[in-house]
């Protein structure tokens, strides 16, 4: 009888450890994913604004590659945090221009 309690005590263990390696996982994955799109955004804002290395490109790329070592970081071990809830992948946050702090709309 001794063998069966030792073998729920590690059911308990692995479907512990199974849990977290899946959240994981799917955490992995939707930094993946949210960096994916930044970098889509980042292309989509250089064709837009006709040169490389414009504002929004910048602010996407810088984006994207906190997100991959979000992705690292938890392959390391390390704690990483959920995504914030306002924070949609890839949307830029840029600084409003001085001229435009100004300007209201109606």
């Amino acid at each position: 009888m001794r063998r069966g309690d030792d073998a729920g005590n590690h059911a308990g263990v692995d479907e512990i450890e199974i849990e977290r390696l899946a959240r994981e996982r799917d955490l992995a994955a939707g930094y993946r994913e949210a960096a994916r799109r930044a970098l889509g955004f980042a292309r989509r804002y250089r064709a837009e604004e006709g040169t490389p290395g414009g504002e929004r490109e910048r602010a996407c790329i810088v984006q994207a590659q906190s997100w991959r070592h979000a992705i690292h970081d938890l392959h390391a071990g390390l704690p990483v945090p959920a995504l914030p809830e306002s924070v949609r992948p890839g949307l830029a946050r840029t600084a409003i221009a001085d001229k435009d702090a100004d300007a209201k709309t109606g």
